[in-house]
């Protein structure tokens, strides 16, 4: 059985990590509780980006629920007793798949305006 080695990330990249997991999941409760989810871009930041709510803003703050897991699954490798590679970027590739298809599934609902 081939063993597989643990989960290496720098003090940086935890910190940088834990930091987006945070800003993420803030921005997507703040959104949520105020009804309105503002997601910035690159020409329509500001005020002015593009709102979700309803159905779309739920989506997509289920796709920001998973690229928090994909951020912090590395991380909980790192500390965990007796991590494995493996186990912890399945975790990350599982959360990253969810997240991208929560992301068009929302940008799917906001477009049609469900």
């Amino acid at each position: 059985m081939k063993k597989s080695t643990p989960v290496r990330l720098s003090g940086a990249e935890r910190f940088v990590n834990m930091l987006f997991a945070l800003v993420i999941i803030a921005i997507g409760a703040i959104g949520l509780y105020t009804g309105d989810l503002l997601l910035p871009g690159k020409r329509t930041s500001g005020p002015s980006g593009v709102v979700l709510n309803g159905p779309s803003a739920w989506l997509m703050y289920g796709a920001m629920t998973c690229a928090m897991y994909a951020l912090l699954a590395p991380v909980a490798g790192y500390y965990a007793a007796t991590s494995t590679d493996a186990l912890y970027l399945r975790l990350a590739k599982a959360a990253k798949i969810c997240g991208w298809s929560l992301f068009g599934l929302a940008s799917l609902a906001y477009v049609f305006g469900v």
